[in-house]
């Protein structure tokens, strides 16, 4: 009997330890469960965190992209509508130039030479075409034919959208003068730059548009209108 009851409590012990022992293991369980529960949370909220911001960068990029497009065109159209109006305000913050001031007098060549020949619009958007379609229309010292305007960013919007600007191809023009002559441009005296070829001076630079070229020597005056508007940046005259 001794026997039995003592075997009984030694049975009885070992099953009490084996739970008390058992406890913190259900407890480590528990806890890796729930440590398991959050990582795969956490997980998934990341790969939809990163999935969500692809899709956003492709459609503001595709929106941004578009938008460019659409204030190109919104660009040209202004510019545009502002030399038709000859509107010289709108024109001073799309015409940039380091060389010739935007005003009034100096845009008048223009204003005069779009108004007798409207395809000169047609020329415009072809120039601004190509220079949407290739990446390099002009070089200097490399092309000849530059553009008559070059559309550029000016700055970006928000970081996204851009600004264009219109920078216009300054001509000039030469003449032969083989005696003393005094030569005026619309009007105004003017002095020629010397070039290497004997008698050649240079005169410029201006903008785009059509100038009334006069020189005057001791025998006689002629008058020629001269335009300036595409070709090659230095244009020959001869009277």
């Amino acid at each position: 009997m001794r026997e039995n009851e003592s075997h009984h409590e030694e049975t009885s012990e070992q099953e009490q330890v084996s739970q008390e022992e058992a406890v913190p293991s259900r407890q480590r369980m528990r806890k890796q469960m729930v440590w398991h529960k959050r990582y795969r949370a956490f997980l998934w909220a990341a790969i939809l965190g990163g999935v969500f911001c692809f899709f956003i960068g492709v459609m503001m990029k595709g929106y941004a992209a578009l938008k460019n497009e659409m204030s190109k065109e919104a660009a040209v159209h202004q510019f545009e509508q502002a030399l038709k109006k000859k509107d010289v305000r709108t024109l001073k913050n799309y015409i940039r130039s380091e060389e010739i001031t935007v005003n009034e007098k100096t845009l008048a060549p223009l204003f005069t030479y779009v108004d007798q020949h409207p395809k000169a619009y047609e020329m415009l958007e072809r120039d601004w075409e190509r220079q949407w379609n290739e990446k390099h229309v002009y070089i200097k010292g490399l092309t000849s034919i530059p553009p008559i305007f070059t559309m550029k960013v000016y700055e970006k919007q928000f970081f996204l959208f851009h600004q264009y600007v219109f920078e216009p191809t300054l001509y000039s023009f030469v003449i032969r003068q083989e005696e003393e002559a005094t030569v005026l441009v619309d009007g105004k005296a003017v002095q020629g730059q010397p070039t290497k070829e004997p008698f050649v001076k240079k005169y410029g630079p201006y903008f785009p548009g059509l100038y009334t070229v006069t020189i005057t020597t001791k025998k006689e005056t002629k008058t020629k209108k001269v335009v300036l508007f595409g070709g090659k940046r230095v244009h020959e005259i001869q009277f």
